[in-house]
């Protein structure tokens, strides 16, 4: 007989050759996860409370349009700007309507009706008329209602006659045209058929519908959707305390299961100074980052509360853990929006309170890259309260855990098992230790205060994260004159 295969422990009957084949390496070491944002905002366009994965912002536009009055979909934009390379952007809000426009024929009889895909306010103009290509053929064009020039969608449909010299049924062509083509917009309803030509209008405006209402509950149901992906920064469009809270509460919650993220909220100068320190510190989490003051850039835009916010989003998402965010410049930025003392900049340090200045070559740049954490528990160093050294030690909490995830249940709970775990989480913090995040040496072992059993066991990972050097301090040792010999 030919060689067959065999499991540990078999005997087989038949005499002959038996093989089996292991895996003597290690699982592939998880890369860095990194520069992913989460934005909640308003729109009047768009998919309603749902994640849709961004990679530009000019696809926030493409997707969201406009965005409308109570448009805050620059928070997108703002992630970009920071540094964000992706980001899972939900637009709030429940209930609303969607628009209808509804093509005529020549008789003024309604023959299809376009129902808008999403609630909201956005405005439709629609053209039809005969194409400069062809006598025998129609185009129905969708445009944008505030350019009222851009054209988002095009379907042509025949107009002459049919293999019987009969005029053709225009409803009946455009109708398949447009499910044929298929529309990113609406969705065509037939009304009636009709042997009647489609009425010839230029830029007729669609019935808008109505915008979703926001409120906290729209607030709650987005961060459960965006529970699902995985991001690392998250950001808000409002400085209203109780959705801050409310999403405080949420990063604490998805951080017990698991997800290693960071929120930052912020409030404007209409909050008084002494407020906003106080705030800051009773959020007193390394999770959080306040953002207390703002700036302005070269249009004038002034950046403050939920928009500076988000500015920072991208850049602590964007800025790698071996860097630090501590007097990286703003993009853009050429003034603040309310210069502090150096007093009141250290008290801000002190309550956690993320700030801007102005450097020696009168740039904007972050004061300080610290979180709200002021008072650690007593399981927690000072380490906590910088944001690079936060993000170091959640990368290597994700890494580890990426790492060892794809052997979980495939070896023993034997020595050679828990060796695999120790050798696999050991090349995570071999490599950060190579790549500048980790002091060497940085390892793991077997707890000796924990035995193993049944099917569970007990590893302590030693890891030094490396902070940046932001304080150097010269003594000057002067003298009148040097001593004579």
């Amino acid at each position: 007989m030919s060689a067959a295969f065999f499991i540990p422990g078999e005997q087989k009957t038949r005499p002959g050759i038996y093989l089996r084949y292991e895996n003597r390496g290690l699982p592939p070491i998880a890369g860095v996860d990194d520069g992913r944002c989460a934005a909640t905002f308003s729109s009047n366009w768009g998919p309603l409370g749902r994640a849709t994965a961004i990679e530009n912002f000019a696809e926030t536009a493409r997707i969201y349009g406009d965005g409308g009055e109570n448009d805050t979909t620059q928070i997108v934009m703002e992630q970009f700007r920071g540094g964000a390379r992706l980001v899972f952007a939900l637009r709030l809000g429940n209930g609303g309507t969607q628009g209808v426009y509804e093509i005529l024929d020549t008789d003024d009889a309604s023959i299809i009706r376009l129902v808008m895909l999403y609630p909201g306010s956005r405005p439709f103009l629609v053209t039809i008329r005969p194409t400069l290509e062809d006598p025998n053929q129609n185009e129905m064009l969708l445009i944008d209602g505030v350019s009222a020039t851009t054209v988002l969608e095009r379907f042509t449909f025949y107009t002459g006659l049919d293999d019987n010299g009969d005029p053709v049924n225009q409803a009946e062509e455009l109708f398949n045209s447009i499910t044929t083509q298929g529309s990113n917009f609406f969705t065509p309803v037939k009304l009636a058929d009709s042997e009647n030509p489609i009425a010839v209008i230029d830029q007729a405006a669609a019935t808008p519908g109505t915008d979703p209402i926001i409120n906290v509950a729209a607030y709650s149901d987005g961060f459960e959707v965006l529970e699902a992906h995985r991001w690392n920064v998250m950001s808000i469009d409002t400085n209203d305390l109780g959705v801050q809270m409310m999403m405080h509460l949420y990063l604490n919650r998805i951080y017990q299961g698991g997800k290693f993220t960071m929120g930052v909220i912020g409030q404007t100068r209409d909050t008084p100074f002494e407020t906003r320190l106080r705030q800051a510190s009773a959020y007193n989490d390394y999770q959080i980052i306040y953002v207390g003051t703002g700036f302005v850039d070269m249009a004038g835009t002034v950046y403050e509360g939920w928009l500076a916010a988000a500015r920072i989003a991208g850049l602590v998402a964007g800025t790698p853990s071996v860097e630090s965010v501590t007097r990286l410049p703003i993009r853009w930025a050429i003034d603040l929006t309310e210069p502090l003392t150096n007093f009141n900049y250290e008290r801000a340090i002190r309550a956690g309170m993320f700030t801007f200045s102005v450097s020696s070559a009168n740039t904007v740049w972050v004061e300080s890259g610290i979180n709200t954490l002021v008072l650690p528990r007593g399981n927690q160093d000072f380490g906590w309260q910088k944001i690079k050294r936060v993000k170091i030690r959640f990368e290597l909490f994700q890494r580890i855990a990426d790492t060892v995830d794809r052997i979980v249940a495939r070896i023993n709970n034997d020595p050679d098992g828990r060796m695999t775990v120790i050798q696999a989480s050991n090349a995570v913090c071999n490599a950060m230790v190579a790549e500048g995040k980790l002091l060497a040496p940085a390892y793991v072992e077997e707890d000796p205060d924990n035995a193993p059993a049944g099917d569970s066991a007990w590893f302590i990972v030693y890891a030094d994260d490396i902070d940046a050097l932001e304080k150097i301090y010269y003594t000057f040792q002067f003298r009148f004159a040097p001593e004579q010999a």
